[in-house]
């Protein structure tokens, strides 16, 4: 090792490198330019992961609104006497549907028209058209939503520890009926493992 360090200090490198004032100052400057040049170069790539993983990860309303309701569901489940630890799983059948407010315009022309033998015509044409109405949002155009009609409920699961004792299960069964307004073919009940 020492005859590696005694060969670089009489290299010429080396000894011209020692001459040059503020060598730390230049190899820093460099040192940000090479970090600047690469950032740069990155940038635009990221840019577009990112605002893709943005828009791909945000969670819809039916995904909020389902585990809403499993979170509730779960918790008042868990209230029953010998229930135990409960987990719950609802499916949905399909996607939410949005009410719009629509805008509606009519038109109504009416004509008289008189034929040679002095008989007179009434002709009433009217049109009617709607188009929603749009509201503008930080730069973004959207409709103006009134309201939005969840899916109904297709299935639900519910895993808890007292599932072993039918009377619980029975407590559960007729709990998640009255919540969600399932009938009982749709809801199956497990022991939790």
């Amino acid at each position: 090792m020492s005859k590696l360090s005694t060969w670089l200090e009489k290299s010429k490198l080396i000894t011209k490198l020692k001459s040059i004032k503020h060598i730390e100052v230049i190899l820093v400057a460099l040192l940000v330019i090479v970090v600047l040049v690469i950032w740069f170069a990155d940038f635009g790539k990221k840019d577009t992961k990112d605002s893709v993983q943005t828009t791909s990860t945000t969670p819809n309303s039916v995904s909020l609104y389902t585990t809403e309701l499993e979170n509730r569901l779960a918790k008042t489940l868990s209230l029953i006497d010998g229930a135990g630890s409960v987990d719950v799983m609802i499916t949905l059948d399909g996607s939410s549907q949005l009410i719009l407010a629509y805008e509606t315009e009519n038109k109504s022309n009416s004509t008289d028209n008189t034929t040679s033998s002095g008989t007179t015509t009434k002709s009433n044409n009217s049109t009617s058209t709607s188009n929603p109405i749009i509201l503008n949002k930080n730069g973004q155009s959207q409709p103006l939503v009134l309201s939005e009609i969840m899916p109904e409920i297709k299935g639900v699961v519910v895993v808890c520890e007292g599932a072993n004792n039918i009377r619980v299960k029975l407590n559960i069964l007729q709990a998640v009926q009255a919540l969600l307004g399932v009938n009982s073919g749709q809801i199956e009940i497990f022991v939790k493992g």
